[in-house]
């Protein structure tokens, strides 16, 4: 399958101030414990329980035995659960991450940084560009991201850390059963989510500790727009040209 071609990152900010700050080249970081366990009612699209999931078991394929001291063995079947069993490594709690919206297509021929003969499929091109209005739950203000100029500078200034980053994939919460191979741990979410079309930056924990950090870049003002979430899709519409012989 063709991997998606990037075309910018958004990283939205609900104060102006932290928008600036980003663009100084200040890259704050929170763990991965903190989104598990943001208030629940809270309807931005940030807190996520199932956050770093190793094993999701649906409950009607699921036999489990268990061992207590005192008691005995314990066995429960599918008659006894009424939503899927889940488990985590407590490692993967004090990883410190960075998430980005990611602008980007599959499917279309590029050549020269431009989209080439989309034709008849402009319409699905749009749709493939189309932020989802819930992402302006994130924040007020926006900031529009060169992908490789931003990339550049991360790994610069993470030299000497253990970290990684790539898109989220998203998985289907009633139909997956399995485990999650421990590498993609930190990268894989369920499909509820796939509205954001994230892509995550993560660094891995030297010392477990859950505060969060701060990464400097340096300014990166040279590669990056700042608007309101509110005039994104406008400003980022499809436009296309006439094809010279």
């Amino acid at each position: 399958m063709t991997p998606p071609t990037i075309w910018n990152f958004i990283k939205f900010f609900t104060e102006e101030a932290h928008a600036d700050q980003f663009i100084a080249g200040n890259l704050y970081m929170n763990t991965l414990s903190h989104f598990k366990k943001l208030e629940s009612e809270s309807d931005d699209g940030r807190p996520d329980s199932t956050e770093a999931i190793s094993h999701w078991w649906q409950p009607t394929d699921i036999l489990m035995k268990l061992r207590v001291p005192g008691i005995g063995e314990t066995e429960i079947s599918s008659k006894d659960l009424a939503a899927p069993v889940s488990m985590s490594f407590t490692y993967h709690d004090y990883m410190h991450i960075f998430c980005l919206y990611t602008v980007h297509t599959t499917g279309f021929r590029i050549d020269g940084g431009k989209i080439e003969r989309p034709g008849d499929r402009v319409e699905e091109l749009r749709r493939q560009l189309w932020i989802d209005e819930r992402c302006q739950n994130f924040g007020k203000y926006a900031v529009v991201i060169r992908p490789d100029l931003f990339l550049a500078r991360v790994r610069e200034a993470l030299k000497g850390r253990k970290f990684a980053y790539r898109l989220v994939q998203y998985y289907d919460e009633s139909t997956f059963h399995g485990t999650i191979p421990r590498k993609d741990i930190p990268f894989r979410k369920q499909k509820r989510f796939s509205y954001q079309q994230e892509f995550r930056i993560c660094v891995y924990p030297k010392i477990m500790h859950n505060s969060p950090i701060t990464i400097n870049i340096g300014n990166i003002s040279n590669a990056t727009g700042k608007m309101l979430s509110s005039q994104l899709n406008s400003q980022l519409d499809v436009k296309t040209e006439p094809v010279t012989a």
